[in-house]
C-alpha cells in the first residue's frame, strides 16, 4: 500500500469532518443545509465529491504505476522526415536491349494510315443495333523528327468519316523504355493550337509538312495519366492505360471522364476498346462488352482514268486512293461522264464463303451505287476496268502513303 502524502492527509481530515455532518444524529434537512453551506465555502477540490474523486484516482495511479496524463505538459508534435524516394530498379542490360528492340518494332507497326471503313460498311448488313455501330475513323500515325520529345516520335491525326473528314484529335506520340514496368511507354502530347497542324502529314505540293517550330515541346500539353503501356504479344503488341489514371474533360458540357483504353496491334489490324465514365459512374461511351473499333492498315494506289470527249479522250493521272474504302474524284470538262469517283476496298467478308478480294468500284457523279467494278487477289499490284468506254487503272504505290 503506497504511503499517503501530506496533501492527502489534509484532504482526508476535511472528508471526515464532512462525513460527521452527515451523522444520523442530525435530521436530513439539517444535514443537507450544512452540506450546502460547507460546499459553497470550500474550493471544488476540497468538497467531499472532489476529495473522493482525487483520492481514488491517485490511489489507482500509484498502484498501477501509470503516469498522470492530465498533469503532464502537452506533447510536442513530432515531425516525420520526408519520404525517401525508392530508386527505380535498373533492368539487366540484356532485358533493356530486348525492350529497345520492342520500341523499334512497335514503331514500325504503328506507323501508317488506318481505317475502319470495312467495319462500318458491313454493320448495317449484319443488323448490328444502331447504338452498337461504330463511326468511321481514319487514323494517321506519321513518324516525325522531334528532338525535344524523343528519338521515336509521331504526329497523329484522327479524322471522322474518312480521310476527307474533319479532324477530331491531334497528338504527338513518343515511345520509350519504361524500366520500372519492364514495358514500352507511349506518352501523348496535345497541341495548344492544332488548327495550323491539320493535314501537315501530307506530302503534297504546297505543303511543307511539320516545320521544326511546330514540334516544340512548349507548344504542347502532356495528356497526363493517359500513357499507354505496351507489351509484346505473339506477332504484335497489346497496350492499355493504367487503372483509374486517365481523366479527360468533355468539350460540350465540361464533364470529367475517367477513360480507359485497351489496344491490340498486329501487322495489319489495330483493335481499340475504350470506355468513358463520368463522375456519377454513368458510362458515356464505349465499354468492354461492346465490339472493339477495328482499324485496318491502309495501303495506297495511284490511278489514271480516261473518258470519251467527243472524238477524243480525256485522261487524268496521279489519282491517289487507299484500299480501306478510299475515294478519289475526277472531273472532265466536256467529257462523258463529266464526273466520276473511284473507290478501292480490301474486302474481307464477315459471313459466307466469298474469298477476300481487292475490289475497285466505278461511281458516276453523286451516285453511291457502283456503275461497274473489278476485283482480284488481296495482294494484287494492279486492277483495271472498262465500263461503257470509261477506263480506270490503279497500281499499288507505297510512295503515295502520305499524300
Amino acid at each position: 500500500m503506497p504511503i499517503p502524502s501530506r496533501h492527502h492527509q489534509n484532504k482526508a481530515a476535511v472528508l471526515v469532518a464532512c462525513l460527521a455532518v452527515l451523522s444520523p444524529n442530525f435530521g436530513w434537512a439539517q444535514a443537507l443545509s450544512k452540506l450546502a453551506t460547507t460546499a459553497q465555502s470550500l474550493p471544488a477540490e476540497l468538497t467531499p465529491e472532489g476529495i473522493l474523486t482525487d483520492m481514488v484516482n491517485q490511489s489507482i495511479t500509484e498502484q498501477a504505476g501509470v503516469p498522470n496524463l492530465a498533469a503532464m505538459p502537452p506533447a510536442k508534435a513530432v515531425t516525420s522526415a520526408p519520404p525517401v524516394p525508392i530508386p527505380v530498379k535498373l533492368l539487366p542490360p540484356a532485358m533493356k536491349e530486348v525492350l529497345e528492340k520492342d520500341v523499334l518494332d512497335l514503331a514500325d507497326l504503328l506507323a501508317g494510315r488506318w481505317d475502319n471503313e470495312l467495319q462500318t460498311f458491313f454493320e448495317p448488313e449484319l443488323n448490328v443495333p444502331l447504338p452498337l455501330r461504330h463511326e468511321r475513323l481514319h487514323a494517321v500515325v506519321k513518324p516525325v523528327v522531334a528532338p525535344e520529345f524523343g528519338p521515336v516520335s509521331f504526329y497523329v491525326e484522327y479524322l471522322k468519316g474518312g480521310e476527307a473528314g474533319p479532324v477530331v484529335r491531334q497528338r504527338i506520340w513518343t515511345l520509350s523504355v519504361d524500366q520500372e514496368l519492364g514495358a514500352v511507354r507511349l506518352a501523348g502530347f496535345a497541341p495548344r493550337d492544332g488548327k495550323p497542324l491539320e493535314g501537315a502529314w501530307r506530302q503534297i505540293e504546297g505543303s511543307e509538312g511539320l516545320k521544326p517550330d511546330q514540334v516544340k515541346k512548349d507548344s504542347y500539353t502532356p495528356v497526363a495519366g493517359c500513357d499507354i503501356i505496351w507489351r509484346r504479344r505473339g506477332e504484335g503488341f497489346s497496350g492499355a492505360t493504367r487503372p483509374a489514371s486517365c481523366k479527360l474533360v468533355t468539350n460540350a458540357d465540361k464533364r470529367v471522364l475517367s477513360v480507359s483504353e485497351q489496344h491490340d496491334l498486329s501487322a495489319n489490324v489495330w483493335e481499340v476498346r475504350d470506355v468513358g465514365v463520368d463522375e456519377r459512374g454513368v458510362r458515356v461511351f464505349g465499354g468492354s462488352d461492346l465490339p472493339p473499333t477495328r482499324l485496318k492498315r491502309a495501303e495506297t494506289f495511284t490511278c489514271w482514268a480516261s473518258v470519251a470527249k467527243g472524238a477524243e479522250r480525256a485522261i487524268l493521272t496521279d489519282l491517289v486512293v487507299h484500299d480501306q474504302g478510299g475515294v478519289a474524284s475526277a472531273e472532265f470538262a466536256g467529257g462523258a461522264p463529266a464526273k466520276l469517283r473511284l473507290r478501292l476496298r480490301d474486302v474481307e467478308w464477315p459471313i459466307g464463303q466469298n474469298r477476300p478480294s481487292l475490289t475497285l468500284y466505278l461511281l458516276i457523279d453523286g451516285d453511291d451505287r457502283a456503275e461497274g467494278y473489278a476485283w482480284g487477289e488481296l495482294t494484287a499490284n494492279r486492277l483495271a476496268l472498262d465500263v461503257g468506254g470509261t477506263q480506270v487503272s490503279c497500281t499499288r504505290d507505297p510512295r503515295a502513303l502520305w499524300r
